[in-house]
């Protein structure tokens, strides 16, 4: 089980890599894993949700346009 600190540590690699990014919305057990990271069924219910699937995609439109990236 990955603990809060951890959850953090995953989201942030998420906003800080695109790549990983990519890899935790389409396989978040895997991307979790290959991180060193045990998720709960309600930690990787959480990241396939909508919700987290949202905030992913508002992450890929924000973050180039916040640090003035051109993608």
């Amino acid at each position: 089980m990955a603990t809060e600190k951890e959850m953090y540590e995953l989201i942030g690699r998420a906003v800080a890599d695109a790549e990983f990014r990519k890899k935790l919305t389409a396989n978040p057990e895997e991307a979790a894993k290959e991180a060193g990271y045990t998720l709960t069924d309600k930690q990787l219910s959480a990241l396939k949700s909508e919700d987290a699937k949202g905030i992913t995609g508002v992450l890929e439109e924000r973050l180039p346009k916040s640090f003035g990236i051109v993608m």
